[in-house]
């Protein structure tokens, strides 16, 4: 929350479903605005009266009557909200909008003129250090990439004052990156039903793809989540299992990394418009949720690892190894592993779950769950 610049007129937060976007919009507005406020709105645009009302006629009641700042939630419930909200934005230069929006929803591409005027933000899932945070009730400072790697035993030094985050480790990895582990209900049901609906509404109904394609996709993320351990992404063998072809391979694989349910991982080489070298799931829950209670340690921690790492930067796989090495903004060679079972080389950076991780470029896997 304090990333963003409140004073921007058009803010739009961005994030795979489940994440918390509605939850976010009702604590902004709980933090800033008295509940009696006639400054502040929280509308939800799925509402049956917005198939006759226009957006901007009730903004322009609402501006009257003293608001200020909307919050909108479901957009793409409303078929003209975009042009409506420019509209808004030229008509009413006293109004905040803050909107939510799916993680598949791309407004450089679809309006390129509405993206010029908002500010779109990506609201991510639990990082470890939240999930402590909220489980343990103390607060943790977030740390920068650069600290992690090159001033590891000092950080390391001063989270251990307070905590022992690998305490928490296998919990995260099972149920920690969704709030609605907070919730009674079975975390695994509701993580189920959000994947399900990531599918049939972000990818079906937003990208307006074919209702028979939902099966094949199903397919697809459960083959993915199967696979041995630091198995090259093997394309034609998708395509033969999915019954399609390889175009169509990479192009799913393009709309589950838009959902962030799969995070594809290229060679330092390649571009984002190939095939990818391997895809991993887009965090540890889903595979726990998908059967695989038994997966690798050693991929979970990578999934892991990228994952946090999502949020600012960018992991690829060395052009100067195997797939078990990978750099992540072209800087910093990682290999991450459970324990180190091979020779120790000083090339690259270890991440680490157990074993000696006194030595010099040595990680502990945890750490990387501090980036936000």
């Amino acid at each position: 929350m304090n990333e963003i610049n409140w004073e921007d007129r058009i803010i739009g937060i961005r994030g795979s479903r489940g994440v918390g976007k509605t939850t976010f919009l009702l604590d902004y507005a709980r933090r800033h605005y008295a509940p009696d406020s006639p400054e502040c709105l929280y509308i939800n645009l799925n509402q049956f009266s917005f198939t006759t009302i226009r957006l901007v006629d009730f903004v322009g009641d609402f501006i009257r009557q003293g608001g200020r700042r909307l919050l909108l939630d479901q957009v793409f419930k409303y078929p003209s909200w975009m042009e409506e909200f420019k509209e808004c934005y030229h008509r009413y230069p006293e109004l905040h909008i803050v909107f939510t929006a799916s993680a598949v929803m791309n407004l450089e591409e679809e309006d390129p003129e509405l993206a010029s005027i908002a500010s779109i933000y990506h609201l991510a899932g639990f990082s470890l250090r939240e999930f402590i945070q909220l489980d343990n009730g103390i607060t943790l400072p977030t740390l920068d990439l650069q600290d992690i790697m090159e001033h590891t035993s000092e950080v390391v030094g001063d989270i251990f004052s307070s905590v022992n985050p690998g305490l928490w480790m296998d919990r995260y990895l099972e149920y920690g990156y969704y709030p609605f582990h907070l919730e009674p209900r079975l975390y695994s049901e509701n993580l189920l039903k959000t994947l399900n609906m990531t599918l049939e509404v972000d990818l079906l109904f937003i990208k307006q793809l074919e209702q028979r394609l939902l099966h094949k996709l199903r397919k697809l993320i459960y083959i993915l989540a199967q696979r041995p351990p630091l198995q090259m992404l093997n394309i034609s063998q998708l395509a033969l299992e999915i019954e399609t072809s390889r175009s169509t391979i990479v192009n799913y694989l393009r709309y589950l990394s838009d959902a962030r349910v799969a995070r594809p991982i290229y060679r330092a080489e390649d571009t984002e418009m190939g095939k990818p070298a391997i895809v991993y799931l887009g965090n540890p829950n889903l595979y726990h949720v998908l059967g695989q209670e038994a997966c690798d340690r050693s991929e979970l921690l990578r999934t892991f690892v990228f994952n946090q790492l999502s949020k600012g930067h960018q992991a690829r796989i060395s052009s100067r190894s195997s797939l078990a090495l990978f750099e992540v903004d072209g800087r910093y060679p990682l290999q991450i592993e459970e324990e180190l079972a091979g020779r120790y080389r000083s090339d690259r950076y270890y991440v680490l779950e157990r074993g000696d991780l006194s030595r010099e470029k040595t990680i502990p896997v945890w750490l990387f769950g501090f980036l936000y």
